[in-house]
Order: structure tokens, then C-alpha cells, then sequence
């Protein structure tokens, strides 16, 4: 009755403060914990990375570590930068090396969307809380619409909410493809937190009957 396998957890938001308790309760469930947003670059700059001027939290940097040793954190290995936040900021593509010191990291790259991706593609259970990157400007969506077609096509069981998670799915048309979406933001996360495994339980011989 237990979940299917492998499960894949996508976390994203602008802080891990804020997704402290989701980030740790997950870390022990699943087999793979993807970041996203200002919570990615926090864990970018813990695994040593440079991350310009962009948006992080160096006082969870050792959170961050003590997370990542405790489950699969894939980082992004490219990503989208520019010089400023704006609709109208040009984005360019830079491997995480070349990030420079006025670059705000804004969304994951090709490379790193396609990895995402095919692990998401290969999950049994996919919880999808937050867009990867600043989807509202399109620009910097393309990380968010490859992981939404992905979890999409994907033969997972799969559970998303978060009012920027349903602004992003509304946005890529992927509701219809996605197994439960759960609408309340703050019960989202009190659900991950506390609830995750017996719900998906539930819902899994729901959906079977």
C-alpha cells in the first residue's frame, strides 16, 4: 500500500525557510528532492557554487547540506540568468560555472529541464510544489513548462498544489494529466508535511477502484 517507486518531490519557492518542514519531512520519503527558485540557488551556493546576485539565504547553507546528505538533491547544472528581474531582462543560457557576480539566476537550463525531465518521466510518485523558475515571464518559464509537460506525460501518480504550482499548470494546460491537484496552498504543504504517505495511499485505491 505504500506509495509507487521511485518517488520524485519537486520543492521550489523563493526560501527554504518558509519550506523548512516540507523540505525535511520529504527528504526522508523520497528518492529524489528537486529544488527550484531561490531555494535551488540556496542549495547551489551550499554545494559551493557562485550564484551572483542572485536571490538566497546564506544563513541555511548548512541546512541545505545536512538536507542534501540525506537524499538525492539533483542541481541544476545550467541555467537561465539576467542582469536584472524584469519582463524585459534579456536571458541567457550559462553553465552553473559561468555564472558572474551580476547574474540573477531566474530558471534552470535545457540541459538540466531534459534531465529533470527524464527522471520525473521514470517516477512511480511525483509531488510538485512550486514553479523552477520565474514562469510569468516567459523567458524564464521554459524550466517550468518542460517539467509540467514531463510530469504530464509521465505514468506517475501525481499530486500538485501551491497557488503559483496551479498558475503554472493552468498556464501549460497540463490539469487534465495531473492526478490530484490540491487547491489550498498553506494545506498543501500541511498535507506533504504530516499526510503525504497515507493520502497517497487513499488516493491511489481511489483512483483504482
Amino acid at each position: 500500500g505504500a506509495p509507487a517507486q521511485p518517488m520524485t518531490a519537486i520543492v521550489a519557492g523563493s526560501k527554504v525557510s518558509t519550506k523548512l518542514d516540507v523540505l525535511n519531512s520529504l527528504s526522508g520519503i523520497c528518492n529524489q528532492l528537486i529544488v527550484g527558485g531561490g531555494i535551488a540557488n540556496t542549495f547551489l551556493a551550499a554545494a559551493g557554487h557562485k550564484v551572483g546576485k542572485s536571490l538566497y539565504e546564506p544563513d541555511l547553507l548548512d541546512t541545505a547540506r545536512a538536507i542534501a546528505a540525506k537524499v538525492s538533491v539533483p542541481l541544476p547544472t545550467d541555467v537561465v540568468v539576467a542582469k536584472e528581474f524584469a519582463e524585459s531582462a534579456t536571458a541567457t543560457v550559462k553553465l552553473i560555472a559561468d555564472v558572474a557576480d551580476d547574474d540573477m539566476i531566474l530558471d534552470i537550463g535545457p540541459q538540466t529541464a531534459a534531465h529533470f525531465a527524464e527522471l520525473l518521466k521514470s517516477s512511480g510518485t511525483i509531488l510538485w510544489n512550486g514553479p523552477v523558475g520565474v514562469f510569468e515571464f516567459d523567458q524564464f518559464g521554459e524550466g517550468t513548462k518542460t517539467l509540467a509537460k514531463a510530469i504530464g506525460e509521465s505514468q506517475a501518480f501525481s499530486i500538485a498544489g501551491g497557488g503559483d504550482t496551479l498558475a503554472a499548470i493552468d498556464k501549460y494546460g497540463v490539469a487534465e494529466q495531473i492526478s490530484y491537484i490540491s487547491t489550498g496552498g498553506g494545506a498543501f504543504l500541511e498535507f506533504v508535511e504530516g499526510k503525504v504517505l497515507p493520502a497517497v495511499e487513499v488516493l491511489e485505491q481511489r483512483a483504482k477502484a
